[in-house]
């Protein structure tokens, strides 16, 4: 009886039994303490025909948390043509990158989640002529976009009657254990918004790209 039993728990355990889930490892280490050195800028606006800001400082926000290392790259460029000029001068697209590592897989949809609801969601709601879209690419279907446009208004400022809009985007990915969210903004006249704002999107995706090259799997 005892050697039928143990028969029976060995078949159950084999193939016929249920197969435990494999463990998920992150896919990214730890990001680089010189990452935002290593982002080339420049040749990222060239594609859209855009300059290095003079403003632009090469610098690094770099933080080690308990749970995720995070990094905040600011950009700004410039535009060397008339594209876009308002009163305001040229065409400035400036914003941010900011990459987040996490430990685990589940810190990293949590913090994704969070994010979708703070940055995405709540200006969908309440933000200037909000568009919010889904974004899908290397990163799978884990991304959202958010697009706002604000007419400026002349009786605000001291330069006279105009038609600008600032116009800002961000882009919001989750990859494994990678959460990423490049944010672009810029002054853009307000019959030139369509135009303006399909820039920043690729700007942002572009630099989407540029970011995670540099980072270590």
């Amino acid at each position: 009886m005892i050697a039928v039993a143990l028969v029976v728990v060995a078949a159950g355990c084999g193939a016929g039994g249920p197969t435990p889930p494999p463990e998920s490892n992150p896919r990214y280490e730890q990001i680089p303490e010189d990452l935002c050195d290593r982002l080339r800028f420049e040749e990222v606006f060239d594609r859209f025909t855009l300059d290095l800001a003079p403003s632009h400082q090469d610098g690094s926000d770099y933080r080690t948390e308990r749970s995720y290392w995070r990094v905040r790259c600011d950009f700004g460029a410039l535009a060397p043509d008339e594209r876009f000029t308002t009163e305001f001068g040229e065409f400035q697209p400036s914003g941010a990158v900011q990459v987040r590592v996490y430990h685990d897989l589940t810190g990293a949809v949590q913090a994704y989640n969070q994010d979708v609801a703070n940055y995405i969601d709540l200006p969908e709601e309440t933000g200037p002529n909000p568009i919010t879209a889904d974004l899908a690419g290397w990163w799978g279907d884990s991304g959202r976009s958010l697009q706002t446009a604000l007419v400026l208004d002349p009786d605000d400022f001291t330069l006279g009657d105009f038609a600008a809009s600032q116009l800002d985007v961000t882009h919001l990915i989750r990859h494994d254990n990678l959460v990423m969210m490049v944010y672009a903004g810029a002054v853009a006249p307000t019959g030139e918004t369509a135009e303006a704002v399909t820039l920043l999107h690729d700007l942002a995706e572009a630099l989407i790209d540029e970011t995670a090259s540099h980072l270590d799997r």
